[in-house]
């Protein structure tokens, strides 16, 4: 299964970390520790291809990698460079944000007294990791991202230029697919 080599390579990634990658990302504001003691916090050398996806490759650049799960399984592996947190790359290109379990949590928590009703929306993967994994990060656009974020009541953010970013991509229209009468030539309006 995809997921159980996924997570098995993660396992691996995670003991390849070393007390200056540790002590680098400490400086970064990222508790380490904890993040390792659960596996979600490794490095590894790749190569990144055009199409915003990545591949192992023992020559390559060294990346801090983070898992992605979906209903508990890993199902992408989400890597970015410490000097360019704002860009990272995909492995699988399979679910849509770190952290999506924070987000569906909240969906179900709406309405209910004494419990958190809004949505922590993290900028970066980084972000997401120096709030040692709590709250979400949006690691792809898709329709279902979107939708599913409109669903919210209130998304909080940390910053205004992230707010700004957010409140764009929820407002972009959907796609709608061309639409023809058939045996005419014309585009129906």
């Amino acid at each position: 299964m995809i997921a159980d080599a996924l997570a098995s390579e993660m396992r691996a990634m995670a003991g390849t970390v070393t007390f200056r990658h540790v002590e680098i990302l400490r400086g970064m504001g990222v508790p380490v520790p904890s993040l390792l003691a659960r596996d979600l916090i490794g490095v590894t050398k790749v190569e990144t291809d055009s199409r915003d996806f990545w591949q192992p490759c023992p020559t390559g650049k060294t990346m801090v990698v983070t898992p992605l799960f979906e209903v508990g399984q890993t199902v992408d592996l989400i890597v970015f460079d410490l000097k360019a947190p704002d860009i990272w790359y995909l492995r699988t290109g399979r679910g849509w944000a770190l952290g999506a379990a924070h987000i569906e949590d909240i969906f179900r928590n709406i309405g209910w007294a004494e419990t958190q009703q809004w949505v922590d929306l993290c900028a970066t993967p980084l972000d997401w990791l120096r709030g040692g994994a709590a709250g979400a990060c949006v690691t792809q656009w898709t329709d279902e991202a979107r939708r599913t974020l409109r669903m919210h009541q209130q998304v909080q953010v940390t910053s205004p230029k992230f707010a700004r970013a957010l409140r764009l991509e929820l407002t972009r229209p959907p796609r709608i697919p061309e639409i023809e009468v058939r045996g005419m030539q014309s585009r129906a309006a």
